[in-house]
């Protein structure tokens, strides 16, 4: 299977669609802990003095959601050779491995609740990404794609979670 001009614009679209359910689901979280949070296109601010067990489960439930989105688009690719689930499978895979390199200057979800669990910043971000990213290539091969494809797929993700970060910069 060769992935035609229309998926990438509905890709990028996917991305934009699973980074709002990402933050969706740390600001419902914070929200439901009390916590006071305000909402962006890549972050959710936390209101200062809350517990470090409401910002841990705050934190948490991006990536939750995130690897939920991964896990059950990952179940629909391998089924039914969907390249719509395919979509939404690469973004998780993609923005949790960009997250875990940014961990790099600036700790991520996993890496802060890694740390708030005595587990260190290095070892959910790692797994996370690095169980997406398994996911992805395994459903990659389901359906076929090539090096164009990841090429073009790689392009169109990194444009994507830019142009997200970038225009979250005006908008918070």
């Amino acid at each position: 299977m060769t992935l035609k001009a229309p998926f990438y614009l509905w890709f990028a679209l996917v991305f934009l669609i699973t980074n709002l359910v990402h933050e969706g689901a740390h600001w419902l979280m914070a929200a439901a802990l009390g916590m006071d949070p305000r909402f962006g296109l890549n972050i959710v601010r936390y209101a200062p003095g809350a517990a470090d067990w409401q910002r841990a489960l705050a934190d948490a439930a991006g990536p939750v959601v995130t690897i939920v989105q991964g896990i059950v688009a990952y179940v629909v690719v391998t089924r039914s050779a969907s390249i719509t689930a395919f979509a939404f499978l690469y973004a998780a895979a993609f923005m949790r491995a960009v997250a875990a390199l940014v961990s790099v200057m600036h700790p991520n979800d996993e890496a802060r609740l890694g740390m708030y669990l005595g587990l260190g910043k290095w070892t959910l971000p790692l797994l996370v990404a690095a169980g997406l990213i398994v996911l992805a290539a395994r459903g990659s091969r389901r359906l076929g794609l090539g090096w164009k494809d990841h090429v073009l797929c790689y392009l169109t993700a990194s444009l994507a979670v830019s142009a997200i970060v970038g225009l979250d910069r005006y908008l918070l």
